[in-house]
């Protein structure tokens, strides 16, 4: 039997502080969504100037990122390329996810704990802030 790790409110709280200073650099109004590794969410924050879209649209690129254990821009050039089926993906999951640049899984061990969505700019900031919180957590 594997033994998995937990994300908690400390980790959350780390990797939206880490989000939010790359944020800053970057002039960038996103939204930070954290999700554990069912996509459930644990610490939303909206920053000053973010749309209220961008926190539904971050939320659900967290999941995706989650429940997939991948790079959701992967999955986003993947949909762009040679598999368009990705995109019946979302419904099947039985709640809101996107296969959009900005989603990141948190992997521990190989194991994927949970993922990061941003969203509020372009696919390539979302992505550079994602990672940022990601690096977060160590």
């Amino acid at each position: 039997m594997r033994h998995q790790p937990l994300l908690e409110l400390d980790d959350c709280r780390a990797i939206v502080a880490a989000s939010h200073q790359a944020a800053d650099q970057l002039e960038a109004s996103v939204s930070i969504a954290v999700v554990d590794s069912g996509g459930h969410l644990l610490l939303m924050e909206r920053r000053d100037g973010a749309s209220p879209a961008s926190a539904e649209a971050a939320i659900a690129k967290a999941r995706m990122a989650a429940l997939n254990g991948k790079s959701t821009a992967a999955m986003e050039a993947s949909i762009n390329s040679d598999r368009p089926a990705l995109l019946q993906l979302a419904g099947l999951l039985g709640q809101p996810a996107a296969a959009m640049a900005g989603g990141l899984p948190l992997l521990q061990d190989g194991i994927c704990i949970g993922a990061i969505g941003i969203s509020g700019m372009t696919p390539e900031l979302d992505s550079a802030i994602a990672a940022a919180g990601v690096a977060g957590l160590s």
